[in-house]
């Protein structure tokens, strides 16, 4: 029993998504998120008690999928020092962005609310834990406390740029992107030296 409710929780998501992903923000109802998973309305339900929370499930999930794409860059930091530890970070979540559509739907799309913001909050500060690890690597002599705060702050200020990158262009303004990485690069030197 419990497997097929994992499952049809699964389906659901999954259908969710590819409703974001394809028809957009505007089609995205419980209703159709049903449909499109071959479910009735009533099984949606005994999962998410209205559509904020098939959003705050999903945006959880995108989310998730970012920690593990950072945690990534920091493992391979630590085997093998990075020579542009900013731009690796910047171009996997770039890479997340551009993969998952519904992604883009959902938080550039009126759906991303407090509520959501929050619910991410604890995969944002995976995030910055994983940033403060590489930074680690980077800038042994610099004070914990200093790269914890530093870490912090490019989380907040790279969540700004790509909003605004992937604000201009669904595939993330060029320029935007490169003039993130150098604005980043420079914010970390200066504070870490």
């Amino acid at each position: 029993m419990q497997a097929r409710s994992r499952e049809r929780l699964r389906r659901v998501l999954d259908a969710a998504d590819d409703v974001l992903a394809s028809e957009g923000p505007a089609a995205f109802t419980t209703t159709r998120v049903a449909d499109a998973a071959g479910v009735s309305v009533g099984s949606v339900y005994r999962f998410f008690p209205d559509k904020e929370a098939i959003v705050e499930a999903l945006a959880v999930r995108y989310w998730s999928d970012f920690e593990d794409l950072v945690a990534g860059v920091a493992e391979a930091d630590q085997t093998q020092p990075l020579d542009d530890p900013v731009g690796a970070v910047l171009d996997v979540l770039v890479a997340g962005f551009r993969a998952r559509p519904g992604f883009l739907g959902l938080w550039f799309g009126g759906l991303r609310t407090e509520r959501v913001r929050d619910a991410t909050r604890p995969t944002r500060t995976a995030i910055a834990r994983s940033i403060e690890r590489i930074l680690a690597r980077h800038w042994p002599a610099a004070p914990r406390r200093t790269r914890t705060r530093v870490s912090e702050m490019a989380v907040l200020a790279g969540d700004g740029l790509l909003r605004e990158a992937f604000r201009r262009n669904r595939h993330g303004d060029a320029t935007v992107l490169a003039e993130s990485k150098a604005m980043l690069k420079a914010y970390i030197a200066e504070r870490l030296r």
